[in-house]
């Protein structure tokens, strides 16, 4: 609670109760934010917010007014929303160490493993793409970075739990969308750069804008991690006040990777930290996710590790889940799961696929809805040049017939075998019945979800892992499962 004197410049002591940008979760004695958005403008609910309790609207457009409200008119109510909501919740950010992962990619490994660290030492904090995860809390996020209110709402609970480090990622649409204004970082990371959101940005200039916004806002006691291999790497050194960490493969770094061995299971690379050289055997894989382990490094010096807890922390790095994450098996048949969201990311996986692989490669590859009508051709082209085998089956239809999305792929795939296989838990299992020992089997586009996305809503799915473990069972154990429908 709140009085509104100490939330505006009024002379009105009247008790708030609770904030809101939603008419629909109103309560009584609560300020109401006329958010303009994407497609639905605030200014429109005001009676219904009045009705459900609200004493006070913050508005920028004329308005009809009734008695015994309070209106303050203000030039953008987002822009107030993230003040007073900060404001409102106790400054709940400059209570705890927060690290804002950004990029294309890696945002979610990146920002896991730091949590994943952290947890050994203090309480920690996740908020992206996979969950909202802290101190026995575990919650689906609404978005990859939640609205301004539901994040000053977590970090409060989570400092008035004792939370120490938070890592959250940052995504161009939340930071273009003002939703972590208001929140105070300390370490913010860059993970890369590549040609995609441009649906929602526009251009690719815009896109990279978005993301500088992060950088832009740490202060002089901040830390920024970059990543010195990226093209844009000089102009978000120059968008921030903030010290530079860099990391890097290529170009000379603070933090560096040398002499990178790739293995099925695991990697092995010299880590050139603070003028040392350590060898590091890591069980994470891929070259792509070598450049998130430096990131996640780069954080950790930033919130204060020394070198010996470093190399001891990427030893035991876990799997994010969905993320490059290898199913176990006794069958000498590798099964990997990856989000595999991007353009870039299907060739990154598959370069690495191609590069160790002893046997086949068995591909299960989610449809691009018309969200993402562009990325088809091209991942068909990617897959007839590294893969053996293909299956094309759903990931999100959004109102498009899965068959159709499909036949677009498949059109760019000539020069091996595919099929379709609309209904995505028998692809799967198709995959693991088509396998034979010294095989790789990509499970792309999912991840860590367990559903499929609608045009309107969703309808649950198993999700590849437990699929999967299933067919293992059922294929090379004799295990009789149910028939999938």
């Amino acid at each position: 609670m709140k009085r509104l004197n100490e939330l505006f410049d009024i002379d009105n002591d009247m008790k708030i109760y609770s904030i809101h940008s939603d008419s629909r979760y109103v309560k009584p004695y609560s300020i109401f934010f006329c958010i303009e958005g994407l497609s639905v403008d605030g200014h429109r609910y005001i009676d219904d917010a009045i009705f459900q309790g609200a004493k006070v609207i913050v508005h920028s457009k004329d308005i009809d007014k009734q008695q015994g409200i309070i209106y303050i008119r203000v030039a953008d109510p987002l822009d107030e929303l993230n003040r007073v909501s900060n404001v409102f919740y106790d400054y709940p950010s400059k209570k705890m160490r927060i690290v804002g992962v950004t990029g294309t990619s890696g945002k979610t490994v990146v920002a896991s493993m730091v949590k994943s660290v952290m947890d050994h030492y203090c309480k920690a904090a996740y908020m992206g793409t996979i969950s909202l995860e802290y101190d026995g809390v575990k919650e689906e996020c609404p978005y990859t970075t939640p609205e301004t209110l539901y994040v000053q709402k977590k970090l409060f609970d989570m400092a008035r739990r004792g939370v120490k480090v938070v890592a959250m990622e940052a995504s161009s649409h939340g930071l273009a969308l003002k939703r972590i204004d208001a929140v105070d970082f300390n370490i913010a990371v860059l993970t890369n750069i590549s040609d995609e959101h441009l649906d929602f940005h526009g251009t690719r200039r815009q896109y990279i804008e978005s993301k500088k916004k992060l950088f832009s806002m740490l202060s002089t006691n901040s830390i920024a991690v970059l990543n010195k291999d990226e093209e844009v790497f000089e102009e978000f050194k120059d968008a921030t006040k903030a010290r530079i960490m860099t990391y890097g493969i290529k170009n000379e770094s603070e933090i560096m990777a040398k002499n990178i061995e790739l293995y099925i299971d695991h990697s092995e690379f010299d880590l050139l930290l603070k003028g040392n050289k350590y060898h590091i055997i890591c069980p994470v894989i891929a070259d792509f996710n070598i450049y998130n382990v430096l990131a996640t490094v780069g954080a950790l010096v930033g919130l204060g590790f020394d070198d010996r807890m470093i190399i001891e922390a990427i030893g035991e790095l876990k799997p994010v889940d969905g993320r490059m994450e290898i199913i176990p098996n006794r069958h000498n048949i590798t099964i990997i799961v990856d989000y595999c969201c991007h353009t870039k990311d299907f060739e990154n996986v598959f370069k690495f696929a191609d590069r160790v692989s002893r046997g086949r490669i068995i591909a299960v590859l989610g449809a691009p809805s018309k969200r993402h009508i562009a990325r088809r051709k091209k991942i068909g082209e990617l897959a007839n040049r590294y893969l053996d085998h293909v299956i094309l089956t759903e990931l999100d239809d959004r109102g498009e017939k899965v068959e159709d999305i499909c036949e677009e792929i498949q059109e760019a795939i000539t020069d091996i075998p595919s099929i379709i296989i609309t209904n995505r838990a028998i692809a799967v299992e198709q995959a693991v019945e088509q396998a034979s020992p010294g095989d790789v089997i990509l499970l792309l586009g999912k991840g860590h979800e367990k559903f499929i996305s609608l045009e309107v809503g969703q309808r649950d799915y198993e999700g590849d892992k437990a699929i999967a473990l299933k067919a293992i069972k059922r294929v090379y154990e004799g295990e009789e499962e149910n028939e999938l429908q």
